[in-house]
């Protein structure tokens, strides 16, 4: 087994991998797929977006995410307006009522994290908390070359 940086990489992101894939199975059952709560939490935080912007964003075909906007605006979570920019297009926003869901959600996630973490040693649990400022850093860390 190789040690050093890239091995600690390897393991690094294979831990992220194992989390995500344990907070989706998690999941309680519900009317909202993982993506659908992924582009609601895009919007709520970024505000307004073509379906295009969107679907580029959240790495899908831009057939799949106007069905996904669809189901959205189907329940209330999302909607509609023109383009003040280009008539033929609109824009996409989280409705109240889609911000609600969405912290429903959060939670609901941020319940099963502290039941998770409640078997954690201490220091464990410190250790995961002394890494919150980075693990916050990381997303936002410019992309030195862009996303496939």
């Amino acid at each position: 087994m190789t040690d050093g940086p890239a091995a600690d990489l390897a393991a690094l992101g294979r831990a992220f991998e194992e989390i995500t894939a344990w907070l989706r199975r998690s999941r309680t059952a519900s009317e909202v797929s993982a993506t659908g709560l992924s582009l609601l939490d895009r919007l709520d935080i970024g505000g307004a977006l073509r379906v295009t912007d969107l679907a580029a964003l959240e790495g899908v075909t831009q057939p799949a995410a106007t069905a996904l906007v669809n189901r959205l605006s189907d329940q209330g979570w999302v909607g509609r307006t023109a383009d003040p920019t280009d008539g033929r297009a609109s824009l996409v926003s989280i409705t109240d009522a889609g911000r609600q869901r969405l912290q429903q959600h959060r939670d609901e996630r941020s319940r099963r994290i502290a039941e998770r973490l409640a078997l954690l040693d201490a220091t464990d649990q410190a250790a995961l908390r002394a890494a919150l400022p980075a693990l916050r850093h990381l997303p936002a860390a410019p992309a030195a070359r862009p996303t496939p």
